[in-house]
């Protein structure tokens, strides 16, 4: 099988920042596993890692859509496994980025997911308050984990409990005990209220890097942007009372901390549960020591099998 590193974590911790390292020393390409970064006009608040940032090493599935264009898991699962597979041909490592644990276990386990067209008419007849109730009835598991206004994976779990007659989480549990790859899996994670605190910072740190301003053009460009199922990401929705004129300036932002926070703690709770790894405390003064000998003890194991 194909060896994969996968840097994982919980947004803020420096997941981009030790791709980018490792990728350097293990002569390796970045898959991005953002379900923001894909769209080219989402930049500031996607935290999307700049061209100086990427420091000369290939990124690949960052802005790969505009935000008319909706993306989700199942394309990135085809796309993503193009990359890695184009990547291994020219020798060199697959590393995989990102804290979208969907993203990264339909990647490297065989997630599979119903038709397009069949999604399509579910998605024409109910709206999000619809999608919810239904889906709170039939799958509360998934319905506590998707948020009321992510569409698609709304009618994703609601499509595969109906066509299937089991639950969204009932029908991955057979498919993620399959790993495709020889991945090393490590989890970027910390002491709670540092992290938080890093998280209240990196988020003024957007404001101070344009955020509004980027958002400003897009709802210049289309007023009925936030209708979008990509704006919908933490760090864009909530400007929409602020620029319908019921929410301050202020309070938007506090509100994209808390939101970002308790997604945060949603992404401990996904990787802690679903995907097995290696966890790296990102505030331990050895923490590069922990990363080094778990990416010694995957190669070694990998070689002890060949």
């Amino acid at each position: 099988m194909i060896k994969v590193l996968v840097i994982a974590g919980v947004t803020g911790a420096g997941k981009s920042r030790l791709g980018v390292a490792l990728a350097h020393r293990l002569n390796g390409e970045i898959i991005s596993a953002d379900s923001v970064a894909v769209y080219h006009e989402l930049n500031v608040g996607s935290a999307k890692p700049t061209i100086n940032e990427q420091e000369g090493v290939p990124h690949h599935l960052i802005n790969v859509t505009n935000i008319n264009t909706p993306y989700n898991v199942a394309r990135f699962q085809k796309e993503g496994r193009a990359c890695i597979e184009e990547i291994h041909s020219r020798g060199k490592l697959p590393i995989i980025v990102g804290g979208t644990g969907l993203y990264i276990n339909a990647l490297l386990r065989d997630y599979q997911f119903e038709e397009e067209r069949t999604l399509s008419e579910v998605d024409e007849r109910l709206s999000n308050e619809e999608l919810y109730r239904q889906l709170q009835e039939v799958d509360p598991e998934s319905a506590q984990t998707i948020h009321i206004n992510n569409r698609q994976r709304m009618i994703r779990a609601l499509q595969i409990n109906n066509s299937q007659g089991k639950t969204k989480a009932s029908s991955n549990q057979a498919q993620k005990n399959i790993l495709l790859y020889d991945a090393c899996i490590l989890f970027l994670q910390g002491d709670r209220e540092m992290l938080y605190q890093r998280i209240n910072n990196r988020v003024d740190e957007m404001i101070e890097n344009g955020l509004l301003d980027e958002v400003k053009t897009l709802q210049a460009t289309d007023p009925a942007v936030f209708n979008l199922q990509s704006m919908q990401a933490i760090g864009y929705r909530e400007f929409a009372p602020y620029f319908e004129g019921t929410q301050s300036l202020e309070a938007t932002i506090e509100l994209i901390k808390q939101n970002t926070r308790r997604f945060a703690k949603r992404q401990i709770t996904w990787f802690k549960h679903q995907t097995p790894s290696v966890w790296v405390d990102v505030f331990a003064p050895d923490m590069m020591i922990h990363v080094n000998n778990a990416i010694e003890a995957w190669e070694q194991s990998i070689s002890q099998e060949i």
